[in-house]
């Protein structure tokens, strides 16, 4: 009687055991998915510390070190192009706007003479620019301006506001360029500027 008994208690305390793993089984996956996944440090402290700091650049997105400083520096100097160097010489128009030479002279010993006759009925403004004042050229006159140093550029401008147009003309002498200043009412020819290369070589803007 005795041992009856005890094996009808017996499933009752393996029906406590076997009713605890059933309960308990579930929530051991539901515990660890809810556990959160252990992140990257993407800025460890070692690129901070000698000797990386200065030798190893730090992933985008974290505080630079010295070493990103320093690299960006080197970058940027070999980007940058020394400006060049601003020659004493007059640059005839660009290539794209230039037309050609209206005329060419044959500077004697780097020197050409300029000698302007002033068609217009308006007096002009006239400057060899580096190498005489403004001056006035009345209607009718003629000028020549000796030995300029080419390159050398010449202003043209009539008193009254009107419009010039700029014709070479045959010269005699060596190293003499000869215009003749006339009127237009062509306002996309008009004429005012006359540049003289180191060639000889006589160009108009």
């Amino acid at each position: 009687m005795y041992q009856l008994n005890r094996w009808k208690k017996t499933p009752g305390i393996l029906q406590i055991i076997t009713g605890s793993l059933l309960i308990a089984l579930p929530t051991v996956p539901l515990v660890a998915s809810a556990a959160p996944a252990p992140t990257l440090n993407s800025c460890p402290r070692i690129y901070y510390e000698e000797p990386f700091n200065t030798n190893v650049r730090v992933p985008q997105g974290c505080p630079p070190n010295g070493a990103n400083q320093r690299l960006n520096q080197q970058d940027l100097g070999q980007n940058i192009v020394p400006p060049a160097r601003r020659t004493n010489v007059t640059e005839p128009p660009l290539p794209e706007t230039r037309q050609t030479p209206i005329a060419t002279v044959m500077p004697m010993a780097g020197k050409v003479s300029v000698k302007l006759t002033n068609s217009t009925n308006s007096p002009i403004s006239y400057q060899a620019i580096g190498h005489t004042e403004s001056r006035m050229l009345a209607r009718g006159a003629e000028i020549v301006l000796q030995n300029l140093p080419t390159p050398v550029t010449v202003t043209m401008v009539r008193v009254d506001g009107g419009l010039l147009k700029v014709i070479p003309m045959s010269s005699s002498e060596e190293g003499m360029l000869a215009v003749s200043i006339d009127e237009t009412s062509n306002f996309d020819g008009n004429q005012g500027v006359l540049r003289i290369q180191p060639d000889g070589q006589v160009f108009l803007n």
